[in-house]
C-alpha cells in the first residue's frame, strides 16, 4: 500500500469515525430533550417602580427542532400569590417575555411541554405556592462578579466587587452587610437593602482589599 493511498484510507476512517460519534452525540441530545426546558435569560427592575418589583425580558427555550412548546410561568407577587402566564415558542431559541409589574417578587417557576404531549402535567397556582411554602424561607446572598485591574497609583491590584445575587423566598425586603478584608488584616463592611430576588450592584473596590469575603443576610424587620 503507497504513502497517499494509506493516508487517504486514514483520513477516511477518521471521518467515518467522526460522523458515528457526532451521530451518537445527536441522538442523545434529542434523548435528553425528551421534555422541553425553558430558563429565564434577562431580567431587571421596571423603570418606574423604585426599586421594587420585576421585568422578566426574556427566556429561552430549550427543546427538539421545530416542535412546538407551550410555557407557563408563574410569577409571585408581593401578596404571596402566583400569578400565572402562558407563552408558545417553535423549535428551540429565545422568546420574548417583556413582562412587567411592580408587585412582582422576583421569584417564579417555569414549566415547559411540548404541545402535543397529552400526559405532561402544569401544577396550579395553589399547588405552586404550596411547594414554594415548603421550602427553606431564608434569605440567602451570593457574590456573582469580582473583577481585578492594576491600580492607578503605586502597585498592586484594585479589586472590584461587582455584582451579587439576592434570593429573598418570600420576596420580602433583604439587609445585605459584605464584610471585606484589606491587605493589613482588617475588615471593613457595606450595607445593602433590596427589595425581593434579583441581581444587585455591589460597586465597592479598593487597592487595598485582597478579595477575600464574607456575608451576614437577613430580612429587613
Amino acid at each position: 500500500m503507497s504513502r497517499t493511498y494509506s493516508s487517504v484510507f486514514f483520513k477516511i476512517i477518521a471521518l467515518a469515525l467522526f460522523v458515528i460519534c457526532l451521530t451518537s452525540y445527536k441522538t442523545k441530545i434529542w434523548q435528553d430533550l425528551a421534555k422541553p426546558e425553558f430558563k429565564i435569560s434577562e431580567r431587571g427592575r421596571p423603570d418606574a417602580c423604585q426599586d421594587r418589583g420585576c421585568l422578566f425580558k426574556s427566556g429561552f427555550v430549550r427543546c427538539q427542532d421545530k416542535k412546538w412548546v407551550n410555557i407557563v410561568l408563574y410569577v409571585q407577587n408581593q401578596s404571596g400569590y402566583w400569578e400565572r402566564k402562558e407563552f408558545k415558542r417553535q423549535g428551540p431559541g429565545y422568546l420574548s417575555l417583556n413582562l412587567s409589574d411592580c408587585k412582582f417578587t422576583g421569584n417564579y417557576y417555569a414549566y415547559a411541554c411540548y404541545q402535543d404531549d397529552k400526559d405532561c402535567q402544569i401544577p396550579e397556582s395553589h399547588e405552586v405556592e404550596a411547594m414554594h411554602n415548603k421550602k427553606d424561607q431564608t434569605p440567602k446572598f451570593k457574590i456573582l462578579k469580582i473583577g481585578r485591574t492594576k491600580c492607578t497609583s503605586g502597585a498592586g491590584e484594585n479589586v472590584k466587587f461587582e455584582s451579587g445575587y439576592v434570593y429573598s423566598p418570600t420576596g420580602g425586603q433583604v439587609e445585605i452587610t459584605l464584610f471585606l478584608e484589606k491587605s493589613d488584616g482588617k475588615w471593613s463592611k457595606k450595607h445593602y437593602t433590596f427589595n425581593g430576588t434579583g441581581n444587585l450592584n455591589l460597586a465597592a473596590e479598593g487597592c487595598d482589599l485582597t478579595g477575600n469575603y464574607k456575608t451576614m443576610v437577613q430580612y429587613v424587620k
